[in-house]
């Protein structure tokens, strides 16, 4: 027998028809089982048998079936095994290589059939499109879409779809649309295709179009998918009534119950921040509650600032044994960063930590934002440091934190870093950082980036970033420049760009050019009451009064109300909340002996009450009352006698802290040696050893 083998290879027969059949039958059913072991045994006897080797029917079933049970190594050795190999070959294992995500490598096996000479079928070009649509690859994408018009697939129904669907994922919409246009039939993959391209690429309303359009050709009914995609674009739009009718269709269809579905329900709803409509779905089956769901509907209130809603939402999903995902710390954190709740927040980072997601970027950078919103500037930039790959939301955060608290410097070189680790940035970036030196009085730095925004980044100025240059020419006192770039500026100033100028004048008593911005923002912003009470302070502090008294007069009159002034500060898991001369707290007592103890103590280190914008007919000791009793003081008074004194006091305030209170804190801070944060309606200042983080400008 050995000299047998010595002679000649033999090569045993190929099995019977019907023999070759039935294990043909016998791999499907391990491939649709994902039974690997199974499998694997009937190799083993088509090997000792010499079936594999002698059947390229066969041998293809094997790639197959080693495809679908995601063992791609034993499919690559088996093809490169394989003595003869045709299309069907070439088609299994591109088809292979794609559904298992081994996008990269479908190319690669596409291109090699390509070299082989073997004419590519319609499957595997199909999915080598998906292939190319899954890596975002528009360049492979495109010549693929070249091959299937020299072959004639270009439109035929199932490869035309695959090829919109890749020129949709990859951004380009005309493309997709020239393809879909050019299909001589369509079905619910080729409408679903186009629908969610449109939905994905922030065409909202296009993809609602394309979804009316379907359902004009009777093919509604489709799938789920269809639903999920138009869903998805619906709750962009934030509009109601048609939220409703697209919940009316998917009634209809009967595909409410399907989980995938129903949470598409929830998060269209959630995003028209019609927060009733999600909670009536969500109920719909009370045990169906999952982390997508319970996700969208916190990001629902998180949005209307229904932050303790948002909470209920949360302690529920964990009721009931639900683990969140990166998103759903990432709504919640977002949530107590934007009411400042620091005790709320640090139970949501120990609770990160603990689930180990502490290392996705996008969880780390709403904890930079968190912190930096709570004034503690220390741990945000900590956390940041800790960041190990570091994407534009990450920068954008660090950036705005400096921005808040006033560190132009800081916000510079956190920028600059973005650039040189190869980051480029977007608007909102330049938002932060022309924010950035406007609170902290860098004009020449501030106007150097917004105009490389186009020059050197290719970005084109919004309004926003205008409104910062406004800003920062205002809070430097350059009115009449202000004014010059407002008159030359391409776009209208939005409301943000007269208000600034309107505080700007307030701030340097400037009454023509304030009377200027008024009537501009009263255009914009009819309802906004701090429009008479920044033109009545710039007349009291012209000494104007009988000015003064007609602006007040006006405001009665139109039944404006000045928008009441409060501040809050947290403690013993608490939040207290304080208006100006609130009488109402149970420690009334206590805090305002405290204050009055306060006041002494400062006035004997040199605080002298700046009273000059207080009306000039009340008597010295009234003014000094009046500016006592501010929110923001009583505040700061609750909380020495509440908090231990390990612990920084942190306020926050609807609206911006005056200039008395102001240069109180910085005496108070002082004599008790303890640090005051306070957090006003733009900005962040800390109160150290006598001194203000802001260094007075503001």
């Amino acid at each position: 027998m050995a000299k047998y083998w010595g002679q000649r290879l033999w090569r045993p027969p190929a099995p019977d028809a019907a023999t070759t059949v039935h294990l043909a039958s016998l791999l499907q059913s391990c491939g649709r089982a994902g039974d690997l072991r199974r499998g694997r045994l009937l190799h083993a006897r088509l090997v000792l048998s010499g079936a594999a080797a002698a059947s390229t029917f066969l041998a293809n079933h094997l790639i197959t079936m080693y495809s679908h049970c995601a063992d791609l190594a034993s499919a690559l050795r088996l093809f490169a095994a394989m003595p003869r190999r045709n299309a069907v070959s070439w088609t299994t294992l591109v088809s292979g290589l794609s559904q298992n995500l081994m996008h990269a490598d479908a190319l690669a096996a596409f291109a090699a059939m390509r070299r082989a000479g073997v004419a590519p079928t319609r499957f595997a070009l199909s999915s080598a499109a998906r292939a190319a649509a899954a890596l975002g690859a528009p360049l492979p994408g495109a010549q693929l879409h070249c091959v299937g018009v020299r072959l004639g697939f270009d439109t035929e129904l199932f490869v035309a779809s695959n090829l919109a669907d890749m020129y949709s994922k990859c951004g380009l919409l005309s493309e997709a649309c020239r393809v879909f246009d050019q299909m001589p039939q369509k079905d619910a993959v080729a409408w679903t295709a186009m629908i969610d391209g449109y939905a994905k690429n922030g065409s909202l309303e296009a993809a609602v179009l394309s979804f009316r359009d379907m359902k004009r050709e009777g093919l509604v009914g489709a799938d789920q998918h269809v639903f999920c995609s138009v869903l998805s674009g619906s709750g962009g739009l934030k509009d109601g009534w048609l939220s409703k009718s697209i919940h009316c269709c998917v009634t209809k269809a009967g595909f409410e119950l399907e989980v995938a579905v129903r949470n598409a329900l929830i998060d269209m709803y959630a995003k028209s921040t019609d927060v009733e409509s999600a909670s009536r779905v969500l109920k719909i089956d009370p045990g169906g509650w999952n982390v997508v769901s319970g996700t969208s509907m916190i990001d629902g209130y998180i949005e209307t600032d229904c932050v303790e809603e948002a909470l209920v939402i949360y302690v529920e999903l964990r009721r009931q044994g639900v683990e969140p995902n990166e998103f759903t710390f990432s709504s919640m954190i977002k949530g107590c960063a934007m009411q400042a709740l620091l005790e709320q927040g640090a139970q949501l980072h120990a609770q990160v930590i603990k689930t180990d997601l502490i290392r996705d970027s996008f969880v780390g950078s709403t904890l930079v934002d968190m912190y930096g919103k709570c004034g503690l500037i220390s741990l945000s930039m900590q956390l940041f440091n800790e960041i190990e790959y570091r994407t534009d939301i990450a920068w954008n955060a660090v950036i705005n934190v400096f921005a808040q608290h006033g560190h132009g410097r800081e916000a510079i070189q956190a920028f600059d870093r973005m650039i040189y680790s190869g980051i480029r940035p977007n608007h909102i970036a330049f938002v932060s950082l022309l924010t950035a030196c406007s609170h902290a009085g860098l004009v020449d730095e501030g106007l150097k980036y917004f105009y490389s925004m186009k020059e050197a980044h290719g970005i084109e100025p919004k309004e926003e970033h205008y409104s910062c240059i406004i800003d920062t020419y205002g809070r430097a006192g350059r009115l009449d420049e202000a004014y010059k770039f407002i008159s030359e500026m391409p776009i209208k100033p939005n409301a943000y760009g007269w208000c600034s100028l309107l505080g700007a004048c307030r701030m340097r008593g400037s009454k023509e050019l304030g009377e200027v911005a008024a009537q501009n923002l009263m255009k914009l912003e009819p309802g906004n009451t701090g429009i008479h009470v920044s033109l009545s302070g710039i007349y009291a502090s012209l000494g104007q009064w009988e000015d003064v008294k007609a602006v007040r007069k006006l405001m009665r009159d139109s039944r404006i109300k000045k928008l009441p002034g409060f501040s809050w500060v947290d403690s013993n898991k608490k939040t207290h909340v304080f208006g100006s001369e609130d009488w109402s707290h149970p420690q009334q007592k206590d805090i305002y002996e405290k204050l009055e103890e306060l006041t002494t103590r400062i006035k004997e280190e040199g605080y002298i009450p700046d009273t000059s914008f207080l009306p000039c007919n009340l008597e010295d000791i009234a003014k000094e009352r009046i500016l006592r009793y501010h929110s923001e003081r009583i505040a700061v008074a609750f909380a020495l006698i509440s908090m231990p004194a390990t612990k920084p006091i942190i306020v926050k305030k609807n609206l911006r802290i005056c200039i008395d209170c102001h240069t109180a804190f910085k005496f108070i801070c002082k004599v008790e040696r303890r640090d005051i944060i306070v957090r006003d309606n733009s900005r962040f200042h800390h109160f150290v050893n006598g001194r203000c983080s802001c260094g007075d400008y503001w």
